[in-house]
């Protein structure tokens, strides 16, 4: 496709229609935050940072999960994959909005902690920043080796990487939130969740493209419903000690979300829609295959997903729900940037950028 594109092109209408929602969703979410709500519209911003990050960065890091895996049914839908790596400078730029927020929303600035340092406000924002950056790196990095065909090392690394800073982000910018509780499968949890949310947005994006056959939509189905039994192991894992050992130090988690208020409403639904829920709706191997049940299926998993994260963190601070269009208009600004970058990246690579299977012997 060329770069100069006539300005009726769909290309061109593609961008204006998402530049738009970026502008709106970013005039009201600044509207918000300079008016009487502006912690919650903080909590906002936070939110759609670790879904989203969580849903780029996975992408990037799902084609090497299956390369290390010796897998090779991925080739012609890994472009779209890496084309995850666009959100890097977004996701920066909103971690350092959030730190430069956090006198307005942290529950550790200025505030100390039994932590410690390690709940010191600039060091937990510091190390979470260098560690963020050291990831997109490592993806460009890993990016730039595959277009040679020379990834093998670095795509390992890249896996490891990305557990070991999604895990970090996990207990620092959700379980942390709460100072005084604590939980051992945080990061662990994050992170696996967070790969879920990255291959049900692959899965999304798959059938978008006329080329994706139905193998493929059948094995990313495969995928969604291995990493959604595996999310909630990891759930049940983490709630099922709380009950039965009655920890009262973990019990304020479980406390905060099947109370009064409208959270436990919201717990029952990402039971069925995002724990349970594909299990049942891709059970059977034509919805796996058929691109239109998959699309839909996929589209209302990241939803329900995006409400998880929303649940992790809305809880601490509030007790009663609520939702608007301060969460709607945020989420959209996001969702208008990730499209923004993923349609530049595979409008500006060229269709061999990924080749490097045909010299390495994958």
């Amino acid at each position: 496709m060329s770069i100069n594109e006539p300005a009726g092109s769909p290309y061109a209408l593609r961008n204006l229609v998402w530049s738009l929602v970026v502008l709106g969703g970013g005039v009201v979410w600044l509207l918000e935050v300079t008016g009487q709500d502006e912690a919650r519209a903080w909590r906002v911003l936070l939110v759609n940072f670790i879904f989203f990050t969580s849903l780029a960065g996975g992408l990037v890091v799902w084609p090497a999960i299956v390369r290390a895996c010796n897998g090779r049914w991925h080739a012609s839908l890994e472009r779209i994959a890496a084309a995850g790596v666009s959100f890097a400078i977004p996701s920066i730029l909103a971690l350092v909005l959030l730190w430069a927020g956090s006198p307005r929303w942290s529950p550790w600035h200025a505030v100390g902690h039994h932590q410690g340092l390690w709940l010191h406000n600039t060091f937990v924002f510091g190390r979470d920043l260098a560690l963020l950056c050291l990831f997109w790196g490592i993806a460009w990095r890993y990016l730039s080796e595959r277009r040679r065909g020379e990834a093998r090392v670095t795509g390992g690394i890249l896996v490891l990487v990305y557990s070991l800073v999604f895990s970090l982000l996990g207990m620092d910018l959700v379980m942390a939130l709460d100072p005084k509780w604590y939980s051992t499968l945080a990061g662990g949890y994050f992170f696996m969740s967070g790969l879920y949310i990255a291959v049900t947005g692959w899965a999304f994006l798959s059938v978008l493209l006329p080329d994706a056959d139905e193998q493929q939509r059948h094995d990313l189905g495969k995928l969604i419903v291995a990493f959604s039994l595996m999310t909630v192991y990891l759930m049940y894992s983490h709630l099922m000690p709380i009950w039965y050992e009655n920890l009262p130090h973990e019990v304020r988690f479980p406390l905060a979300r099947m109370g009064s208020g409208g959270w436990r409403s919201v717990g029952y639904l990402l039971l069925v829609v995002v724990y349970l829920g594909p299990l049942v709706m891709l059970l059977t191997e034509w919805a796996k295959r058929n691109r239109c049940s998959l699309g839909c299926i996929a589209l209302l998993v990241l939803a329900g997903m995006w409400i998880e994260r929303w649940w992790l963190v809305a809880p601490t601070f509030e007790p009663e729900l609520r939702f608007g269009l301060l969460e709607c208009a945020t989420t959209a600004a996001f969702a208008g940037l990730l499209a923004l970058g993923l349609d530049q990246f595979q409008r500006r690579m060229p269709p061999e950028y990924l080749c490097g299977d045909r010299r390495d012997g994958l």
